[in-house]
C-alpha cells in the first residue's frame, strides 16, 4: 500500500499534489457534514418518541423555549424539517465534492497520458527499436484509465468513505463504545480476512490482464497496419483468432477482480443486517420502553446506513490497488524515462555543413546484438555541395550509416562531425533542422496532400507556396492540381491508401524538400517510380547538385546518375568507385 501511494505521488505534477491536498480536505469537510445528518435525526426521534424529554433535555428545552414553540407539535415538525434541511444539505455538498474529484480525476487522464506520450517521443531513436509500438499506444491510451480509474479515483473513494465511516464509528462510540468498537472489530476482521485470501490472486490476474492488453493491441495494430497483405494472403482468420484469444482473456481478468472487489458486499450487509436486529434485541432487554429504545435504534440504523456502503467502497478501494499495481508500475517507470536532449526543441539555426561531413572510426552495433558491430571503424568524408551514392550488398550496414548521418543514432565509438563539429545530444536538432530525408517508405497521415508535404507544420501555419515549390520539385504538382478534386486540399487517407505507391513515394520527396534543406538523404527514395517519373525526378535531383549536399543509398544504376561520387561499402571501410 506504501509503495503504491508514492508511486502514484510520484506520478503527480507539483500543481496536482496541491490540487490532491485540497481534495482531502473537500473530503473531510464532506465526513463532517454526513456526520451532521446523522447526529440531525437524533433530536427528532428522541421527541418523537418521548415528547417529555423536551423538560428533561436542557439542550431541548432551551431550543424549546428560545424559538418560541406554542406547541411540541409544531416542535416536532420543526426538528424533522431543520433534519431534513441537514440531510438535503449534505448530500448536495456531497454531490459537489464529488464532481470536483471527478473532474480533477479525468483532468489527471489528459495530463498523465500527455505527460507519458511526451516523455516517449523525447526518448532516443534506439528506444523505438526496442519497444513495440502498441504497448506504448496500450499504455497511453489503455493503462492510463487502468491507472485512474481502477486505482486512483477508488483510493480518492477509498480516503472519502474513510473518513465518513471513521465520523460514523466516532459518533456511535460517543453514543455507546462498545458498540462501535464490535463493529469495528466483526467487519474490520471481516474485509481484512477477505482480503488476504483474494489479494494475491488480484495481483496475478491484474498482471496477466496487463499482458492481454497488450497483446489484443498488438493484433490489432498488426492487422490493419498491414490490411494489404492481410487480405492478399487470406489471413484475416488467423489474426481475428489472436485477438479474440487475448481479447477474451483481458475481458475474463476485468470480471474476475471486479468480483473479487465486490465479493464481501452481500456477506457485510447481511451481517450488518443481523448486528442491528441483535443491538434492538439488547436494546429491549435493558428497556421494555419503545421510546426510549427508538432514537438509539435510529441513530444504529442510520449510521449503518452510511457506513456499510462506505465500507464496501474502500475495500474496493483496496482491491482495485491490488489489481490494478502492473498498471501502475508500467507507467510510472516509464514515466521516470530521462529525457533524449536531441529531441528537445530544435535550436533556431540549423546547422548546415559548409565545408564536410565526416564519420570518422565511427563503430555501432544494436543493442539486441552489442557483439555484432554493423559498421566497425567505418570512416567517410563527404565534401558540403557534393552528390554521394553509397551501394552495397544487403546487410552492409547502409540504412544503419543513413541512421547514424541523420543523427538518430549514436555510434559506440567514433564521431559524425558537420565542419568540425561532432554531432552530439545537445546539438543534433539543429543538425537535423538542415537536413530533408526521403526513406524507402513513407509514412503518412490520415490529412490533405498538404498537410502531408509540410508535415509537422500546423495547417493554419503551411506555406503554400513552399509546398507547391516542393511538390514540382517531386514532379507530383500536375497530378494534384490536374487529378484530385480538392487539389491540395484533398485528404490522401491513412498512410495514403487512396494514392499509389509512386504518388506516395513523390509526396514524401516533397516532404523532404519543404523547407529547402542545405543537405538531402535519399534512402531507395525512387524505388517505387516509374521509369520515366524516376527519370524526371532523377534530373530535378541533378539540377540541385552544387547547391545542396545529397547523399543517395539506391540499387539502381539511373538514381545513381547524378552523383558525383559512389561509394561502396563492406561494414568496415568505403571504398570509392
Amino acid at each position: 500500500m506504501t509503495s503504491e501511494l508514492t508511486k502514484i505521488w510520484g506520478i503527480l505534477s507539483p500543481a496536482e499534489r496541491r490540487q490532491s491536498v485540497g481534495m482531502l480536505v473537500l473530503v473531510m469537510l464532506m465526513a463532517i457534514a454526513e456526520t451532521g445528518g446523522v447526529i440531525s435525526i437524533m433530536p427528532f426521534l428522541s421527541v418523537l418518541g418521548r415528547p417529555n424529554i423536551i423538560q428533561d433535555n436542557p439542550w431541548l428545552h432551551a431550543l424549546y423555549t428560545g424559538f418560541g414553540f406554542a406547541d411540541r407539535r409544531s416542535f416536532i415538525v420543526a426538528l424533522g424539517l431543520v433534519s431534513i434541511a441537514i440531510v438535503l444539505g449534505s448530500s448536495v455538498f456531497k454531490t459537489i465534492t464529488q464532481h470536483v474529484i471527478n473532474r480533477f480525476i479525468h483532468l489527471l487522464r489528459h495530463t498523465i497520458s500527455s505527460r507519458l506520450l511526451g516523455r516517449y517521443l523525447h526518448q532516443p531513436y534506439e528506444f523505438f527499436l526496442e519497444h513495440n509500438p502498441s504497448v506504448l499506444s496500450r499504455n497511453v491510451l489503455s493503462e492510463v484509465d487502468q491507472l485512474l480509474f481502477n486505482l486512483i479515483q477508488p483510493l480518492s473513494q477509498l480516503v472519502a468513505q474513510g473518513a465518513v465511516v471513521l465520523a460514523m464509528v466516532l459518533l456511535i462510540f460517543l453514543y455507546n463504545p462498545l458498540a462501535a468498537v464490535a463493529f469495528v472489530v466483526v467487519v474490520g476482521a471481516l474485509y481484512a480476512v477477505i482480503y488476504a485470501l483474494v489479494r494475491r490472486r488480484l495481483a496475478r490476474i491484474g498482471a496477466e490482464r496487463q499482458d492481454a492488453n497488450a497483446r489484443r493491441f498488438q493484433a490489432c495494430k498488426e492487422v490493419l497496419d498491414g490490411i494489404k497483405d492481410v487480405k492478399v494472403t487470406h489471413s484475416a482468420a488467423a489474426y481475428q483468432e489472436s485477438f479474440d484469444k487475448a481479447s477474451r482473456l483481458f475481458s475474463r481478468h476485468l470480471a474476475t477482480g471486479d468480483t473479487l472487489s465486490q465479493s464481501p458486499l452481500y456477506l457485510v450487509e447481511a451481517v450488518g443486517y443481523s448486528g442491528l436486529i441483535l443491538m434492538a434485541l439488547v436494546l429491549m432487554t435493558q428497556s421494555s420502553d419503545v421510546a426510549r429504545v427508538l432514537p438509539a435504534l435510529g441513530l444504529y440504523g442510520f449510521a449503518a446506513y452510511r457506513m456499510l456502503p462506505s465500507a464496501q467502497i474502500m475495500y474496493r478501494g483496496f482491491a482495485k490497488l491490488r489489481f490494478s499495481s502492473a498498471a501502475l508500475d508500467a507507467i510510472h517507470a516509464d514515466l521516470q524515462l530521462p529525457a533524449d536532449e536531441s529531441s528537445a526543441t530544435a535550436a533556431a539555426t540549423a546547422l548546415a555543413p559548409h565545408r564536410e561531413i565526416r564519420l570518422q572510426g565511427v563503430t555501432y552495433a544494436y543493442p539486441s546484438a552489442p557483439d555484432k558491430p554493423v559498421l566497425d571503424r567505418f570512416d567517410l568524408t563527404i565534401p558540403a555541395g557534393s552528390s554521394i551514392g553509397i551501394v552495397g550488398r544487403t546487410g552492409a550496414g547502409k540504412s544503419t550509416l543513413m541512421d547514424i548521418l541523420l543523427g538518430l543514432l549514436q555510434p559506440q565509438s567514433g564521431t559524425l562531425s558537420v565542419d568540425g563539429v561532432p554531432i552530439q545530444a545537445g546539438n543534433a536538432a539543429a543538425w537535423q533542422r538542415a537536413i530533408g530525408y526521403v526513406p524507402q517508405h513513407i509514412y503518412l497521415a490520415d490529412a490533405s496532400v498538404a498537410e502531408n508535404i509540410a508535415f509537422g507544420v500546423p495547417p493554419r501555419h503551411i506555406d503554400m507556396a513552399a509546398v507547391e515549390r516542393a511538390a514540382r520539385a517531386a514532379q507530383i504538382h500536375e497530378f494534384v492540381v490536374g487529378e484530385l478534386k480538392d487539389g491540395y486540399a484533398t485528404a490522401i487517407g491513412d498512410r495514403g491508401i487512396r494514392l499509389s505507391g509512386g504518388q506516395r513515394q513523390r509526396v514524401g520527396i516533397a516532404r523532404a524538400l519543404y523547407r529547402d534543406p542545405p543537405v538531402l538523404f535519399m534512402d531507395e527514395a525512387t524505388s517505387a517510380l516509374d521509369a520515366q517519373t524516376e527519370q524526371a525526378l532523377n534530373d530535378a535531383i541533378g539540377q540541385l547538385s552544387g547547391h545542396k549536399t545529397i547523399v543517395i543509398i539506391a540499387h539502381k544504376q539511373a538514381s545513381l546518375a547524378a552523383c558525383t561520387a559512389i561509394v561502396a561499402i563492406d561494414a568496415t571501410a568505403p571504398v570509392a568507385l
